[in-house]
């Protein structure tokens, strides 16, 4: 079946779990039972859970599953769905195997809780709201401080710097990062750069410690601007918040795959 399907067949058992009606009263289940109905679902059509590293499928479709009511958002249901819908031309298009490309998407989800809380965040809808007022006062600050003016970052997941290359396939721009599927896309982008990025100061800089199973660890140094710590050796993840928040959003969700 495909995946399309897939989500048509979850998304009505969700509609008919919450719309029963039991001697006029409506019905809605919990969200460990709605998160179970989900998973149940998939396992239906052959998708087992995803681990990382341990999971070894380089073209397996994968499905992500929101397990907790601040991921079950309309933002984050259309995320979450262009990471899966596009899997298989973002790794065309970026020569990324399947099982670190499925790593990327849940490291994703994990950038979107923390930079905007899923698009629920009042800062970030005032910084929406008026980006003109956020890049004068970053100006501002600029010409007093003498430094160079800080590129003003945009859409649910805060990117500064947009992938040429999603720029050039899905017509990208920092003006429609609003977009849930556009930020799913470019944040993808942007982290499987960052990921060779990161495997290439890995090799140069003697960062032995960073093995595949901590990458999840370490990548968002690249993500907020602070390479410098990985390259010093100064970069403790268990005590940076930023990392911190990034798993318990990643918590959240659960990932599936299937060949």
């Amino acid at each position: 079946m495909k995946i399309k399907n897939i989500w048509l067949s979850i998304g009505v058992a969700l509609f008919v779990a919450v719309t029963f009606v039991d001697s006029g009263y409506a019905y809605a289940v919990s969200i460990d039972e709605t998160s179970q109905m989900e998973i149940s679902i998939l396992k239906d059509h052959g998708f087992q859970e995803w681990k990382w590293p341990d999971s070894n499928c380089e073209n397996c479709q994968i499905m992500l599953v929101p397990t907790q009511n601040q991921v079950r958002t309309e933002n984050v249901r259309r995320f979450i769905q262009a990471l899966a819908m596009n899997k298989a031309d973002l790794q065309k298009l970026y020569k990324i195997g399947g099982e670190e490309y499925t790593l990327l998407a849940h490291i994703s989800v994990g950038i979107l809780g923390r930079e905007t809380l899923f698009g629920e965040s009042a800062r970030y809808k005032l910084k929406e709201a008026a980006p003109w007022a956020v890049s004068l006062a970053k100006l501002m600050r600029a010409l007093s401080s003498g430094k160079d003016v800080d590129e003003n970052s945009r859409g649910l997941t805060q990117i500064k710097f947009l992938p040429q290359a999603v720029v050039d396939k899905y017509g990208i721009t920092s003006d429609n990062l609003d977009i849930p599927e556009n930020a799913a896309i470019a944040t993808m982008g942007y982290l499987i750069e960052a990921l060779r990025q990161l495997k290439h100061r890995i090799k140069i800089n003697d960062l032995s410690h960073i093995t595949p199973d901590k990458y999840a660890d370490y990548l968002p140094y690249i993500y907020f601007g602070r390479t410098g710590a990985l390259i010093n050796k100064t970069a403790i993840p268990d005590q940076n918040a930023y990392v911190i928040a990034l798993r318990k959003y990643m918590a959240m969700i659960q990932v599936y795959e299937r060949p």
